[in-house]
């Protein structure tokens, strides 16, 4: 076997042990691949991607499909491989809710997350345990993101809101 012949099956042989490695391992070269193959893990999808949002190691995927909305996180490893973070199967709108929402936390990285079912709502503000308040008045196909990042493990989900433009209440609700 010549030295041309024995470097193509080597590499040949190199190729194939990196794609055992990547698709045993549960690895992906994009955010949006490992998103969805979480979906398809949980028989749930294909959602609609509506945002991607970075924070500090990976993205969050705010998705819609049929009634459901769900917010999917993926996380950068080994320098530039994502695999499935923290995730949601969807949950289920509840449209007779002017907002529906839902929230999770992985580690010190929290995301609330829902949908707007009354178009009056121009604005969603939460409250933390701890008092500080987010607000939020951009909105992705009638959905909203407010991630934040606590490592004191005492500033939780409180409470959450939605006011029309005039700055009148319209949704109120405690930790769902």
């Amino acid at each position: 076997m010549s030295r041309s012949q024995k470097i193509v099956k080597n590499l040949v042989v190199f190729l194939g042990l990196c794609f055992l490695f990547i698709t045993q391992t549960a690895l992906y070269l994009t955010p949006l691949s490992a998103h969805e193959h979480s979906e398809r893990s949980l028989h749930y999808g294909p959602s609609e991607v509506v945002h991607v949002e970075d924070f500090d190691g990976g993205k969050y995927i705010l998705a819609n499909y049929d009634k459901w909305y769900s917010c999917n996180s993926v996380e950068r490893t080994l320098g530039f491989f994502w695999r499935t973070g923290g995730g949601s199967i969807g949950t289920e709108n509840d449209k007779t809710k002017a907002v529906a929402f839902s929230w999770s936390a992985s580690y010190e990285h929290f995301v609330a997350y829902g949908i707007i079912n009354n178009a009056r709502v121009k604005r969603i503000e939460l409250t933390l345990s701890n008092g500080q308040v987010l607000t939020q008045t951009k909105f992705y196909d009638n959905m909203f993101l407010i991630p934040w990042t606590d490592n004191t493990d005492n500033n939780y989900f409180g409470k959450l809101k939605g006011y029309d433009a005039s700055n009148k209440v319209i949704f109120e609700s405690e930790l769902p």
